[in-house]
């Protein structure tokens, strides 16, 4: 399941200029977050390759398969082909698959969890989507997509039998409105309602993710944390001045040395990538003064965007189909071919 998905520029004009189609190959940084500075590649014919950023002069490009080696860990095996080259002092790893092969790569990495087929066809369709949406996100940089979550989180090496059968069922369906292809977000869980942003991304009261219960949530962060994590010194205070027509905070006034008004996103996303995703998992919560610092208490985990990947689960698990799921998160929209 989906921490947060894609903290995906979830501000500005929803719509791009099209039109645009869907792409038959895309191109993904390998590595993105790691960026080694040496690799070890195994090629096709079982040669061993060491590849150093620092002493590259020319770029290396092998056919499949290869198997990529950082540090002493296990191998990766990729059976598409691999180019690398030498940027800022690290290794830039790239390599070109079909799209489906893509979608399937991205449903390893963000619905390997789901029981249900029909939850898992929805995430196929969501999934090629999204990607058909932001197609050469990371074109300026000379890719389409990295495989983290800024993107979408792509596990090449997690890819079986049921995730092929699930982008096969659904092969060339995206969701669309006003005959163009949405950005079709998604998240682990809305915590009972989800985030409106456009016509087919509404505010609803998903009665499937709370079928059994809300799933709350409670972190306590000190003054030195906000520190690490946002680099204003005494903090004192923090309050919720602007909330959503979800209820999730919107935006905080942070009492320091200097007080900062922030956005609550941008808030939740420093406090991740700088202290853990699983300590403010969500926006839909309230904050209170304690001895330690300040006590978080909310609901869901993600942005609450889109669909709610809990309660997809569940109406899988109850008898609905794919199309219906993709109905009651994505409302207005049809599944094209």
């Amino acid at each position: 399941m989906r921490w947060l998905l894609t903290c995906a520029l979830l501000t500005g004009s929803l719509l791009p200029a099209w039109p645009r189609q869907e792409p038959a190959e895309v191109s993904v940084r390998l590595f993105s977050g790691e960026q080694p500075r040496e690799i070890r590649v195994t090629t096709p014919g079982g040669e061993d390759v060491l590849l150093d950023a620092r002493a590259m002069e020319a770029p290396f490009r092998s056919e499949p398969p290869v198997t990529i080696r950082t540090g002493s860990g296990a191998g990766v095996r990729v059976g598409y082909p691999v180019d690398v080259s030498a940027r800022d002092g690290a290794l830039f790893i790239v390599t070109r698959l079909p799209l489906e092969d893509y979608v399937a790569a991205v449903l390893a990495g963000e619905a390997l969890g789901f029981q249900s087929e029909e939850s898992l066809k929805a995430m196929a369709v969501a999934v090629r989507t999204y990607a058909t949406y932001f197609d050469s996100r990371h074109d300026a940089e000379g890719f389409d997509f990295c495989d983290m979550t800024h993107c979408q989180d792509f596990r090449i090496t997690a890819v079986d039998d049921r995730l092929r059968k699930a982008v096969e069922a659904t092969a060339g369906q995206v969701l669309e409105y006003d005959g163009r292809p949405i950005p079709a977000y998604y998240h682990q869980d809305c915590g009972g309602v989800t985030e409106p942003r456009a016509a087919y991304l509404r505010l609803l009261e998903d009665a499937f993710c709370v079928r059994e219960g809300r799933s709350p949530w409670t972190s306590e962060l000190s003054p030195s944390d906000l520190e690490a994590a946002l680099g204003w010194s005494g903090v004192y205070a923090i309050e919720v001045i602007e909330r959503t027509s979800s209820g999730r905070a919107g935006q905080l006034r942070v009492g320091g040395l200097d007080t900062h008004v922030v956005g609550a996103e941008a808030f939740r996303l420093a406090i991740g990538r700088n202290l853990g995703w699983d300590k403010l998992p969500s926006d839909l919560y309230e904050v209170r003064p304690s001895i330690r610092g300040f006590v978080f208490e909310g609901y869901g985990a993600g942005h609450g965007i889109g669909l709610c990947q809990h309660g997809a689960a569940v109406m899988g698990e109850g008898g609905y189909s794919y199309t219906e799921i993709l109905a009651y998160y994505y409302p207005n929209t049809t599944v094209a071919f």
